[in-house]
């Protein structure tokens, strides 16, 4: 399959954002970003639960898109890797808003992940801190403005506080 058909049939789908946040997959794999942050921590199904919280909350404030989703084109610019291309929605991946090959001693952090698509991940950020990529300036500077504003909000909110706490109980 080409880019463009994969592209096509992302648009195409009305849920292709949201079907991915159901998949056990990304509560398993959040696990693995925040671990040494969270080391003492033993992640049964009850702070499962509230991990996935979390990931919803991530998700509402990139306003139900990926990390760097923009809009005003005719197809998605996020997109899946290659071995990806034949499902119809956008399968996330973690991010780090400050690179782990730049400044590992603040990647685990759970504030500092995104759902990303393979895309934004590998293309758009690689590897680059997310201050860095402001300089491209337009609708990309626009959109990671936004999101920073409404994750800030999330992260001072007593619900996001609340479940931060509980995985410590």
């Amino acid at each position: 399959m080409k880019l463009i058909e994969h592209r096509r049939i992302i648009n195409k789908n009305p849920q292709a954002y949201e079907t991915d946040l159901e998949s056990e997959r990304l509560v398993k794999s959040i696990i693995n970003h925040i671990r040494n942050d969270f080391s003492n921590i033993r992640f049964d199904q009850q702070k499962r639960e509230i991990l996935r919280e979390i990931v919803i909350l991530l998700f509402e404030a990139q306003e139900h898109r990926p990390f760097f989703h923009v809009e005003g084109t005719e197809l998605p610019l996020c997109w899946n890797r290659p071995s990806d291309w034949n499902i119809d929605y956008i399968k996330y991946e973690w991010g780090h808003l400050l690179s782990q090959n730049q400044m590992p001693e603040k990647s685990s952090s759970i504030e500092n992940i995104g759902l990303y698509s393979a895309r934004c991940n590998q293309h758009i950020q690689s590897s680059m801190n997310i201050q860095e990529l402001m300089v491209y300036g337009g609708l990309l500077a626009q959109r990671i403005s936004n999101v920073l504003t409404n994750r800030r909000i999330l992260f001072a909110s007593e619900k996001w506080k609340k479940l931060i706490n509980s995985l410590y109980e």
